[in-house]
């Protein structure tokens, strides 16, 4: 009987040590968390370009807009971890993966470049380039983030509770692909030496020049078929057309990865069963990417394209993306999603606990 009674005290001895145990680490386990929610907000950039005009040989009379980017929009997807380490639950870190697919609209107003050229025909003429109406580039971007954040909670009461986490936006991978109704004009100015094909330099063509624009032939014809007069130029070999779209009209430029930005995010959060909460705030992202030295060198346009027989159907075409050295991005918008608590204290901090050690009794227990 006596060995019974002892061995039941022993039961409910080892019994309370391990709760005592299981608490203590229950504390020192702190408040882990996983988020997983959807951005959805407006994209503005501030893009830094060179002019074109510093890609083409003896370049004169250049002129050209400024490259400018709108009706921005922003679709984002994120995965992050955190860590609150103090007492009250409060203060904590974050560490996560972000997925950006943002669209928008490159334009430019006006463009305009006369320069040294050649073709097969003529080794030696002025190619002179004008878009006939303003050029537009439907740009879509996806990037890949690392957030490492520093966060803050504030409860209210078992319910409701704000959140706000900042930090850092590590770039791993950004792409961009491009869609343009690019248009252009392709006059040619050409002078000779006797029969020697010279560049005329000029920045007004001197009289012996041929020119085969459309400001010269509608000055002398009014009434002319000046579609007519630039095919029959077209025809003999001469590099001229009249609306020549891109001869590419999508494609891909890639910008350098590895940038730093920053983020931020307040939240209200509604526990809606136990560690699960609800959340919705609004967040704000800055980043800013770099061009490589490679694109910067691309022209926009130079040459026209032949079709089998000859004639000239269209320009080559390089992204205005090429020319963009700098691009600082802002985004900002509402985020939704949904926050998991993996230890039960994680929501609510002790309010009875009095010797800092064993943690007294949560809302979620």
């Amino acid at each position: 009987m006596g060995k019974r009674i002892l061995c039941l005290v022993a039961i409910v001895v080892a019994a309370n040590t391990h709760s005592a145990f299981a608490q203590v680490r229950s504390e020192y386990f702190r408040s882990l968390s996983a988020d997983l929610q959807v951005t959805s907000g407006i994209l503005t950039q501030n893009i830094k370009a060179i002019p074109f005009s510093v890609n083409y040989l003896q370049a004169i009379n250049a002129y050209q807009g400024d490259i400018k980017f709108t009706k921005g929009q922003s679709m984002g997807y994120d995965f992050r971890l955190g860590y609150y380490f103090n007492r009250k639950r409060s203060l904590g870190v974050g560490l996560g993966i972000n997925y950006y697919k943002q669209e928008g609209n490159l334009n430019l107003d006006t463009f305009h470049i006369e320069f040294r050229s050649s073709d097969a025909t003529y080794p030696t003429f002025r190619q002179s380039i004008t878009t006939t109406r303003d050029i537009r580039e439907a740009i879509t971007t996806t990037s890949i983030n690392i957030p490492i954040l520093l966060r803050y909670k504030k409860d209210f009461n078992e319910k409701w509770a704000l959140t706000v986490d900042a930090g850092l936006l590590y770039n791993i991978n950004v792409k961009n692909t491009y869609t343009t109704d690019a248009n252009f004009d392709y006059e040619g100015i050409y002078k000779f030496e006797g029969t020697v094909p010279v560049y005329d330099a000029a920045p007004v063509p001197d009289q012996s020049s041929l020119l085969i624009t459309k400001a010269e032939y509608l000055k002398d014809f009014p009434k002319g078929d000046v579609v007519r007069y630039f095919a029959f130029h077209d025809s003999i070999g001469k590099s001229v057309g009249l609306g020549l779209g891109a001869d590419k009209k999508d494609g891909k430029v890639n910008y350098k990865s590895g940038s730093l930005g920053y983020t931020g995010e307040v939240a209200i959060n509604y526990m809606v069963v136990r560690n699960i909460c609800l959340r919705l705030g609004a967040y704000y992202t800055a980043q800013s990417f770099t061009n490589t030295s490679n694109n910067n060198a691309l022209k926009l346009t130079d040459k026209v394209v032949e079709d089998a027989s000859g004639k000239n159907i269209a320009a080559n075409y390089n992204s205005m993306l090429n020319q963009v050295q700098n691009v600082k991005s802002n985004n900002f918008g509402l985020m939704l999603g949904v926050r998991v608590y993996f230890n039960k204290m994680a929501w609510k901090a002790p309010t009875d606990d009095m010797n800092k050690v064993t943690p007294a009794r949560g809302r979620a227990e």
